[in-house]
């Protein structure tokens, strides 16, 4: 056997071989766990076998070639049936047809059966005949050739129908281009082994055709990979769901140097594609900062954070963006790692604000309701008790002749002298103190920072004097605001709300009855 017929041999098997093991690896590579990606691998380092094979083959004389074809072929070639038909069987999706004991096992039995046989019947099974012709050893095309050749292509007409009746139930895009995929290479290599099988193309090229329906098989999932990745890894699948989340994601380093983000992030952090990508420098404001900081604390004593709420100044205008934060802390030897995902609530806090301001605000003036009052009063009154030197004032307040007010003017400009008097009661009093409207024209409200009754008198005194001295103007009309005020004490006459409104109530009536009799 010369050198160049050695390398001829090489190059037609070894080569071939190598590639298609090599494919099998990166298929391996992409995902492991997945089962398409197994059967691929295993139907290609099957076929890689097979080169080398047919490669010793032809470096033996050639009586060793019949038993070899007739033992080794044999077995390795039902280990592909059964791998291609798990393969279309699972990408078809009708593997739920079979009899759930019987699957997988129904496409390995030929296999196991064949074994079993080989074993019994050693030497006197029907092999190919090879006989040479130039530099190959080419099997002898008779009734045994031709029956196993026929054979195949039944297999392959099979595997045909079995991808067709999966293709009209494909509804997944992915398993609908994996299936066509699949219908181009079994016609193909069908189409491969018809016409160069049943030809007698002798000495001009290598025996047996099934080694070039592998070839082809191989390029068809090179190309797969490499244009249309029908097979993706998953870390692709990962990479394509986080640049397109609507959600930003930020992964930062112990130093808080940004190692990912995805375009809403970018878009969050305005950033450019300059080099410095310190996450403080993005958050710009010392408040941002201060946040970031306290995040960072909070993950490292909890290791996780499940919506964790957020408050940044708007790097863009006025006003603060909330947003809730799922993150993760990981350790890696001297490596730390935070990944984060902020969503964006900030129209929920704002509307969430809005229904708490109005379930605690009255509408109209503004001043908070009933139940705020009764709510917070009750808060304080308990803080109170625990410092009975101090002195606390319950104020109970209505308008003399508002209804004159609204039959003469309109309720329209009633409703704005009741904005009116709320805004000289915020005036008089601290951001300390409670104010609310109870309804109609009734106003109370809460003191307790006055160091004595006299000083709160001279103020009651001065509320009066507003009261007279800024009447309300419409029109050119002045409308004239009197209140009947009633005061009740803390602790002297009543440590609860009902006793303080009620003791206030009957001295605003008097007050009332007073203001009456001087007129």
């Amino acid at each position: 056997m010369s050198i160049s017929q050695v390398c001829i041999y090489i190059a037609v098997y070894i080569f071939p071989a190598l590639f298609l093991f090599g494919l099998a690896c990166v298929v391996m590579s992409r995902q492991s766990r997945r089962l398409e990606n197994r059967l691929v691998a295993a139907i290609l380092t099957t076929y890689s076998i097979f080169f080398f094979i047919e490669f010793f083959r032809h470096l033996l004389p050639i009586e060793y070639s019949s038993p070899i074809s007739g033992v080794v072929f044999s077995l390795i070639g039902l280990l592909i049936v059964g791998f291609s038909f798990h393969l279309y069987i699972h990408v078809a999706n009708i593997q739920k047809r079979l009899h759930k004991f019987g699957y997988p096992f129904i496409f390995y039995f030929p296999l196991l059966l064949m074994l079993v046989v080989q074993v019994l019947l050693l030497g006197e099974l029907p092999s190919f005949i090879h006989e040479h012709k130039g530099i190959w050893y080419v099997p002898v095309f008779n009734g045994v050739y031709y029956t196993m050749l026929t054979f195949s292509g039944i297999l392959n007409i099979s595997m045909l129908v079995i991808l067709l009746l999966g293709l009209r139930k494909a509804k997944n895009i992915q398993r609908h281009k994996m299936l066509h995929f699949l219908i181009v290479c079994t016609v193909l290599s069908l189409t491969i082994k018809i016409g160069l099988g049943y030809p007698n193309f002798g000495e001009y090229i290598p025996p047996y055709p099934f080694l070039y329906e592998g070839i082809v098989f191989s390029v068809f999932i090179a190309f797969s990979f490499l244009h249309n990745d029908l097979l993706p890894n998953i870390s692709r699948r990962y990479r394509t769901l986080f640049d397109i989340s609507p959600i930003p994601i930020i992964i930062v380093d112990g130093n808080l140097d940004i190692l990912e983000i995805n375009k809403q992030g970018r878009f969050l952090l305005n950033m450019s594609d300059s080099i410095d990508k310190n996450l403080l420098k993005y958050a710009q404001t010392d408040h941002n900062k201060n946040v970031v900081r306290r995040l960072i604390y909070e993950l490292q004593q909890t290791g996780t954070l499940r919506d964790y709420p957020l408050a940044l100044d708007n790097l863009f205008m006025d006003g603060i963006l909330h947003f809730s934060i799922d993150a993760k802390y990981v350790v890696t030897g001297k490596e730390r790692t935070y990944y984060a995902m902020l969503r964006d609530v900030t129209s929920e806090v704002e509307k969430e604000k809005m229904i708490m301001h109005m379930a605690y605000h009255d509408v109209l003036t503004d001043l908070h309701n009933r139940a705020f009052f009764v709510t917070h009063i009750n808060k304080r009154l308990i803080e109170l008790s625990r410092r009975p030197s101090i002195e606390a004032y319950f104020i109970l307040l209505d308008l003399n002749h508002f209804k004159t007010i609204n039959d003469s003017f309109g309720h329209n400009i009633g409703d704005q002298v009741l904005q009116y008097t709320a805004e000289l009661l915020k005036d008089a009093v601290s951001e300390r103190d409670l104010i609310a409207r109870f309804g109609g024209d009734e106003f109370v409200l809460f003191l307790d920072n006055f160091p004595s009754r006299e000083v709160f008198d001279a103020w009651l005194l001065r509320l009066r004097r507003t009261f007279s001295e800024n009447k309300f103007t419409y029109n050119n009309i002045q409308i004239e605001i009197t209140p009947s005020i009633g005061v009740s004490f803390c602790p002297d006459q009543g440590v609860t709300f009902e006793d303080l409104f009620h003791e206030a109530d009957l001295n605003m009536y008097e007050d009332k009855e007073s203001l009456k009799s001087r007129k």
